[in-house]
């Protein structure tokens, strides 16, 4: 996968929250993180469903996939400070399914063609940070559900007649590059991102959107994975 470098003055991508927390340092060396840099994943998964009354069709989406990221274990006065930084995708993945209904009980059902998208963008609609992406993926200003107007990275695709349609980006596509400010986490120790999903469903000549924004959030962890 190559990456290609937008720095902040150009278009970009922001993640938002960087994490430092502060741990005295104990007796026993087991008790917290070792010190040094190490990277650590998080698996994250969401759904949702749409119903679609003109096409009479459940649309099942569903994001999931892994949250890369580093940690960085350092003496600081008599304490040990841990910070989190630089998240990464890898592995993004969207899976549409489309049924007769929501819920349960629901059973496949067909449609002509399909178009998702999946498109990421700070936490807190900051712009000011930098991303590397790979091709296909693609950066820029465009509209979101949660920051209207902002930088994002998206990738759309197309497929034909169905019910069960996976988008799978292979590798890590998206990377942030932030944390060398130091400012405390939000969200109680969670690094978070902005994920708009989206799916057009068409039975011939008429069509309906599912779209929707998740928070997708992994634990700033101090673990050995």
């Amino acid at each position: 996968m190559s990456f290609k470098y937008v720095t902040a003055g150009a278009v970009a991508v922001g993640a938002s929250m960087v994490g430092v927390l502060l741990a005295s340092a104990p007796a026993q060396a087991s008790t917290y993180p070792p010190l040094g840099k190490k990277t650590l994943s998080r698996p994250y998964s969401k759904t949702y469903c749409h119903y679609s009354k003109e096409l009479k069709r459940g649309i099942n989406e569903k994001l999931s996939g892994t949250v890369r990221y580093k940690r960085n274990a350092y003496k600081f006065n008599k304490n040990i400070r841990v910070r989190f930084f630089d998240p990464t995708l890898v592995n993004p993945t969207v899976t549409v399914t489309t049924t007769n209904k929501c819920g349960k009980g629901a059973k496949a059902a067909k449609v002509d063609r399909t178009e998702l998208t999946q498109k990421w963008y700070d936490w807190k609609c900051q712009t000011s940070v930098s991303v590397f992406v790979g091709y296909p993926w693609s950066v820029g200003v465009s509209g979101t559900i949660k920051c209207g107007k902002t930088k994002a990275a998206d990738r759309k695709t197309n497929y034909g007649k169905g019910s069960h349609y996976t988008q799978y980006n292979s590798g890590a596509p998206v990377r942030w590059s932030w944390g060398s400010d130091g400012k405390g986490i939000d969200k109680g120790g969670k690094i978070c991102l902005n994920a708009d999903a989206a799916a057009v469903a068409y039975i011939g000549n008429r069509s309906d959107m599912a779209f929707r924004q998740l928070d997708i959030c992994v634990t700033a962890s101090w673990g050995a994975k």
